[in-house]
């Protein structure tokens, strides 16, 4: 059984300051055992990191922060896969076309799953969930803690898998609120430090393993992964 968990991690793959391989050196010294990578918009260095975690000791992951909107308000979401996304040809040409804001190209592609709005630079929410599970990822509401809490109540009633609860910029009060949505919604929730770099003198982001997630809530967390 895993023991402590931080699944919202980003490198140099995106705009960390630590490459994948060392973020699970850094993982290691932080007594972690389990770990997500999840870069903006990019599965680039995952491999990397998983490769490197079996040599250390160090489950990792795949996974992504992908930017979507919601009425003009930027909204990330993280997917989590149990397999070598990162291989997926598919799942990499959809992400670089998102990236460079090739909306109508995903819609025509995706248009069975996905409304065709010509004209958008960007997917919007709902757009990032579809797709995200179209290969069969588990999606989580990353920081909800960041959102006007009118829109958090809007957007959790979407398809989402689990929403992290567990967040470097929350109170306690915050966690114990978004882990008692988790519960009523009968989702998991997850927990993220959100690391980009252990420089700042004043963070934005957490540094790995300020929060993260015990034994008990991993096991749920592999439960609903290895479900998909």
């Amino acid at each position: 059984m895993y023991k402590r968990g931080d699944f919202h991690i980003h490198s140099t793959a995106s705009d960390g300051a630590l490459k994948p391989d060392e973020i699970i050196l850094f993982a290691k010294k932080r007594n972690l055992d389990i770990i997500a990578l999840t870069d903006h918009n990019t599965v680039n260095g995952v491999e990397v990191a998983v490769e490197y975690g079996k040599i250390h000791g160090v489950k990792v992951i795949p996974g992504l922060e992908l930017s979507t909107r919601y009425k003009g308000i930027r909204i990330h979401i993280l997917g989590y896969f149990n397999y070598d996304v990162y291989k997926n040809e598919l799942f990499i040409d959809t992400i670089n076309n998102i990236k460079k804001g090739n909306i109508s190209y995903i819609k025509n592609r995706f248009r069975d799953i996905l409304t065709l709005n010509r004209g958008n630079k960007k997917i919007s929410i709902e757009e990032g969930i579809r797709i995200l599970k179209y290969f069969s990822a588990v999606v989580v509401l990353a920081h909800p803690v960041l959102l006007p809490r009118g829109v958090f109540n809007e957007v959790i009633e979407m398809d989402f898998d689990g929403i992290e609860a567990k967040y470097f910029a929350n109170t306690e009060e915050d966690t114990n609120y978004f882990i008692e949505v988790a519960n009523k919604r009968n989702i998991i929730y997850t927990a993220g430090s959100d690391y980009h770099n252990g420089y700042d003198y004043y963070r934005a982001h957490g540094c790995i393993g300020d929060v993260f997630l015990d034994g008990e809530e991993i096991e749920s967390f592999l439960e609903v992964l290895n479900s998909k």
